[in-house]
């Protein structure tokens, strides 16, 4: 459990080696006994130290009557007091050379003009006291690969495995729905961090921190206003260095949205124009809400990046293949005619009341013959015109363990992603070729959105590429 030395304080906030819990409550039932909880129950390694004046031990730990009293170091400290005790509190962080805190309390900016100007009392006293803040009116975060669940949420309570994703949120609650979904969906979230008003530390920031860790593969957030735009543009530059796709759900889009937005968490939300503009430019992919945002991280996790723009389809329904072909057309994907070759191969292979054009039919018939599928998408991706395959199929359920023995062939004949749109599918079929590395989505539109999403995150990596390139000094000739 290292903090790293560029963010020391970013370190002790996220990867603390000591915790103190302030108005920490015995009750585990409470928002204030919930981060020890969470932490006992989940295998913290690092010093707790529960502090409140009301209690001689919590769970079997020695509760400190404050601050002072803690004999040791802390890294960080999670205050669950209320909003008028929150300033003084700090002040006690700084004498006690804490240099993170995660504040729970609410009170603050999110209620009005008496709260912004607590707010700013508490921002102040906190650069005097040199505590970085988390918060306030968050739920705190989670560091799955330290065990750190320094939260009261109740996602905590379900199993928090690690995972290659990085999930930042505004919203607490909101985003507390988000890491459920993706639990169900079988996606682990190494960091799970909510930065509420963010008073002092930012989406960007923790954002920043979290992408740097070598096991995140991809960062996902949840945005409802931004306080610096420059930042958040720095933020999706350094994600593009890294390769690491930054996939961001950002609301505040209308009017009401935005009027919302400044009631929840006190931001504004900002010209929704401008953010638009900035996804663009910097590579960001931005989904429309909470289900798009999961589709287009499950694929961005698990697919190596395409080539280009051409999409294969291949569905066992005529219908779902014209669906999908429509929206991949209207969101500038090409769903190009095969070659000439690729036809006459498809033709061998396709029954007569198919289609073997692109999208390709395989008709039911593959149900009899499953070397229909496995050679239908072969023999389609092999094409140079196309970059990346959606598979359409429903139901099968008496079929699982030949379809898996299909994709698992698909898999190792093709270097290309391949997409599988999955009607009503079998928990077991869904979990097996997630385990090969095959993304399963829950329909034919979310599967083309989230393949468009997939090249177009692809095609800002390329540009990037090719203009660090052009920039580049040449290097001198040796003698």
């Amino acid at each position: 459990m290292t903090a790293r030395a560029d963010r020391p304080s970013l370190g002790s906030l996220i990867c603390p080696r000591s915790i103190a819990v302030l108005g920490a409550s015995p009750d585990f039932q409470k928002i204030n006994g919930r981060p020890l909880k969470h932490l006992l129950e989940k295998g913290y390694a690092g010093s707790l130290y529960p502090v409140n004046p009301k209690y001689e031990r919590i769970a079997d730990l020695p509760c400190y009557r404050s601050m002072e009293a803690i004999p040791d170091r802390v890294d960080l400290a999670i205050v669950a007091l209320p909003a008028s005790q929150v300033i003084s509190a700090i002040r006690d962080l700084g004498s006690k050379g804490v240099p993170a805190a995660i504040v729970f309390s609410s009170g603050f900016g999110e209620t009005g003009h008496e709260g912004r100007k607590l707010e700013a009392e508490l921002v102040g006293e906190a650069k005097r006291a040199g505590v970085r803040l988390c918060g306030p009116n968050c739920l705190g975060l989670i560091n799955a690969f330290d065990r750190v669940i320094a939260t009261f949420s109740q996602y905590a309570s379900g199993e928090t495995p690690p995972g290659p994703i990085g999930f930042v949120t505004q919203s607490g609650a909101f985003g507390t729905a988000i890491a459920a979904l993706a639990r169900m969906r079988g996606n682990a979230l190494g960091y799970f961090i909510n930065t509420g008003n963010e008073a002092d530390v930012t989406f960007a920031e923790v954002m920043r921190y979290v992408l740097d860790d070598p096991r995140i593969r991809i960062g996902a957030g949840y945005i409802e206003g931004l306080k610096d735009h420059g930042a958040f543009a720095a933020l999706a530059e350094h994600a593009l260095s890294l390769a690491k796709p930054l996939v961001v759900t950002k609301v505040g889009r209308t009017g009401a949205g935005a009027r919302a937005v400044a009631s929840h968490t006190g931001s504004l939300a900002g010209s929704d124009e401008a953010f638009e503009a900035m996804v663009k430019r910097h590579g960001i992919v931005r989904a429309r809400n909470e289900e798009e945002m999961l589709d287009v991280v499950e694929v961005l996790s698990a697919c190596a990046l395409p080539g280009g723009n051409g999409l294969g389809l291949v569905t066992q329904s005529g219908g779902a293949g014209v669906l999908m072909a429509d929206r991949a057309e209207a969101l500038g994907l090409r769903v190009p005619v095969p070659g000439d070759g690729t036809r006459r191969a498809l033709q061998a292979v396709i029954p007569q009341f198919g289609s073997a054009g692109n999208p390709v039919d395989v008709t039911g018939q593959f149900v009899a013959q499953p070397e229909l599928l496995r050679e239908s998408v072969r023999i389609l991706l092999a094409d140079p015109q196309l970059h990346v395959g959606i598979v359409w199929l429903q139901l099968m359920h008496g079929y699982v363990d030949s379809l898996i023995r299909i994709f698992t062939e698909i898999k190792s004949s093709t270097s290309k992603p391949v997409v599988v749109a999955w009607v009503a599918a079998p928990e077991k079929g869904v979990a097996a070729l997630k385990a090969l590395g095959i993304p399963v989505l829950r329909g034919a539109e979310p599967a083309v959105d989230a393949v468009a999403a997939l090249v177009q995150y692809a095609e800002a990596r390329r540009r990037w590429v090719a203009d660090r390139s052009e920039h580049r000094e040449p290097t001198s000739q040796l003698p």
